[in-house]
């Protein structure tokens, strides 16, 4: 996809023949190219709780093989509330309650 945007300083290795079902992959990150595009890419970096973050899908390619991309999915803005036209309610003064 050309949309993708994928990490750089991050590997994934896929699980080995002989290791337990429980486990999926080996991922090994390199902090130096992981920082480096973080600071490269500041558009990318969200904060949480005035903590930055770079928020990440794990994927499985058309072969099998485990890789990560940055979720740059964002919520829609919300469109501003406008208030409608004025509606005149009926005087309810004269209820029993």
């Amino acid at each position: 996809m050309a949309d993708e945007v994928l990490p750089e300083g991050l590997r994934f290795f896929n699980k080995k023949d002989n290791q337990p079902d429980f486990v999926i992959g080996s991922l090994v990150i390199t902090m130096n190219d992981l920082f480096a595009f973080c600071k490269a890419h500041p558009e990318l970096v969200t904060e949480y709780q005035d903590k930055k973050q770079l928020k990440l899908q794990i994927l499985k390619s058309s072969k099998g093989n485990l890789y990560a991309k940055v979720d740059t999915w964002k919520p829609a803005e919300a469109a501003p509330q406008t208030s409608g036209p004025a509606v005149d309610l009926p005087d309810t003064n004269d209820l029993p309650f």
